[in-house]
């Protein structure tokens, strides 16, 4: 189903920058179409053809998938920049029709290879993600084609190379510093200004503050979660002794446990909830996730000596008749405690839970819990669910509600025996030293193991749906803010149309003195770029300095409901030079307009209405 929606996503965008690309392709060129159609499809094989390549490259290096994703990007704009500009300087045109037919090129190539592509994006991401990216770099392409195309024309488009940009940037400085009789002109000058300020100082704080949300979780989840895991075709992994033994030898693992995953029913005397119980090796479950240090009570070496753990009083831990139930930790504290003899009974085995489990189940620390698995054994009417009671020996908080209501740990021999395992086990979970780096590692385990029946899992494959979900919401929320300043830099073509018109005669007398074209075009460029680099460096100033005070002074935020006390923010100088980068790109292109309509205008119009 998935394959299936990228490949009618790729037809969607494929139709969309198509039908553009035909209707100016008929538009504008009457003439020369064979020819046009010609440069287009063979720059697109150039493009496409070394862009595979360095993809097929890379992916042989086993890079990671963030950096290789940001190479992949960079390598696009570079290409596309560099073949617009070689096109714009041999024919001595603009670029923007070529890009998208380029576009349109690409995408037609992708719907053919559809899963390849997510894949180079992450593992199955969600739809909308694969659409959002998709749009994205058919994007960067159109960009890269037409930046690099009027750079190209800046500099070649008077039929040699022409590198001198002195008195255009003096006389494009003058317009933009000179006294003029409008106010009007001066005013929305001012104001295109502050918009592309308040634009590019808005990005800087929203991104931050999604990278510190990004980050906080990721934290959360790889400190709960195994980078790797180690799994096996089929239900008998009983050696998994000697694959640990195998696996001491791969250089970049740190910690290895095995763990066994199930789903049951937890039920209480108050309340019951679904659960997923993991069983774990308390001695070595430490070097691979953080569960020892989120204990807040008891402890995980009591699942393997339950007989330790101390019971509330039968009396004291009924709830309060007048108000909420008492939390866990003020239980333990307030009431008195005994221990746990097998004069009392057997000894129960031990259960960790984590917090927010312990507030629906209405339990606490030395309560006892039913623990209900489907998978028991065969009766004459069916399967019969099996079920054994264990007493709570500690509580858990990860910050993360997903886990802190469904997650339970008890100890490995105790879910061997309780899920009829024998002495097999679920897999071995593994931890990185670089946790990006999980395409060589997973290289290294298969040659270490000896490969099929073995397989690993990394935690991009386990949690592919959230992180695609995070970096969609940052790319969305990234496009949003870039259309501020592309409204910004409306005002920016606006200025530079009236500053055009209101220069006409000097427009006119430049040119009766033998300006050409181009030169014309570089005076409104420094203009608008004059106007668009103030408001950027402007806006980084404020908005580094307000995520500075953020971090320093905070933002409160209620745990219960956020899980974090302050509001994070975490600055990203990559992204940081990305939002300078949009934001100049943006006002350069706000400039192109304006500049050609000044390149246009002949001297006799321009000085026709001047006394």
């Amino acid at each position: 189903m998935l394959e299936q929606a990228y490949y009618y996503t790729s037809i969607i965008l494929c139709l969309l920058f198509g039908s553009g690309f035909f209707i100016l392709f008929l538009w504008k060129y009457k003439e020369n179409k064979l020819r046009f159609l010609q440069t287009v499809v063979i720059s697109s094989c150039i493009f496409f053809g070394l862009l595979f390549y360095e993809t097929y490259w890379i992916q042989s290096l086993g890079s990671k998938l963030d950096s290789y994703q940001t190479i992949f990007i960079a390598s696009l704009l570079f290409l596309g920049a560099v073949l617009g500009f070689f096109i714009s300087a041999f024919q001595k045109r603009m670029t923007f029709i070529d890009a998208l037919g380029t576009a349109f090129i690409g995408l037609l190539l992708i719907s053919c290879s559809a899963s390849w592509f997510a894949n180079i994006l992450a593992f199955q991401p969600a739809v909308a993600y694969y659409t959002v990216v998709l749009f994205f770099l058919c994007l960067c392409v159109v960009l890269s084609y037409t930046i690099g195309g009027i750079i190209g024309f800046l500099f070649f488009g008077e039929g040699k190379f022409s590198k001198s940009w002195v008195y255009e940037s003096i006389l494009g400085k003058r317009f933009l510093m000179a006294r003029r009789g409008k106010r009007v002109v001066s005013l929305i000058t001012i104001i295109s200004i502050f918009a592309v300020m308040a634009g590019t100082c808005g990005m800087i704080i929203v991104m931050s503050v999604m990278n510190g949300f990004s980050s906080d979780l990721r934290s959360k989840i790889m400190g709960t979660n195994a980078h790797m895991l180690v799994l096996k075709f089929g239900n008998d992994l009983s050696e998994y002794q000697k694959l640990i033994e195998k696996l001491e030898h791969v250089p970049d693992i740190v910690g290895r446990t095995p763990f066994i995953l199930n789903e049951v029913m937890v039920s209480s005397e108050y309340n019951l909830t679904g659960s997923i119980v993991k069983g774990v090796d308390p001695h070595t479950v430490g070097s691979v996730t953080t569960l020892p240090d989120t204990m807040i009570e008891g402890s995980l070496e009591y699942l393997l000596s339950p007989s330790l753990v101390k019971e509330v009083y039968e009396g004291d831990k009924k709830p309060d008749s007048k108000g909420p139930y008492r939390s866990p930790l003020d239980a333990i504290q307030k009431n008195h405690v005994k221990q746990d003899t097998k004069e009392d009974g057997p000894v129960l085995p031990g259960i960790v839970i984590g917090q927010e489990m312990a507030n629906t189940l209405r339990v606490f620390l030395g309560d006892v819990v039913n623990v209900v698995s489907p998978l028991g054994d065969i009766g004459p009417t069916g399967p019969i669910p099996k079920s054994k009671a264990f007493r709570i020996v500690g509580l858990f908080h990860t910050g993360m509600f997903e886990y802190d209501s469904k997650f339970a740990y008890i100890a490995l021999p105790q879910a061997q025996s309780f899920f009829g395992l024998g002495e097999s086990i679920t897999g071995i979970e593994l931890k990185l030293k670089d946790f990006e780096n999980t395409a060589k590692v997973a290289k290294d385990i298969q040659k270490a193991v000896g490969g099929y029946p073995y397989y690993t899992k990394d935690w991009m494959q386990m949690n592919s749906s959230i992180f695609s979900a995070l970096k969609l919401e940052k790319i969305a929320m990234f496009m949003i803010l870039v259309t501020l300043i592309l409204m910004a830099s409306l005002l920016i073509l606006v200025t530079l149309i009236i500053v055009v018109i209101e220069k006409g005669k000097e427009i006119a007398i430049l040119k009766s003195m033998g300006a050409s074209d181009v030169s014309i075009m570089k005076i409104f460029v420094t203009y608008g770029l004059s106007i668009g680099t103030i408001g950027t460096l402007c806006g980084v100033f404020v908005g580094i300095t307000l995520c500075l005070l953020l971090s320093v002074f905070g933002v409160g935020l209620d745990p219960q409901v956020y899980y974090i006390s302050s509001l994070p923010v975490l600055m990203d100088p990559v992204e940081i030079m990305a939002v300078v980068l949009s934001a100049l790109v943006v006002s350069f292109l706000a400039t192109i307009p304006p500049a050609l309509f000044a390149a246009k205008l002949k001297p006799v119009e321009g000085l026709r209405y001047e006394s």
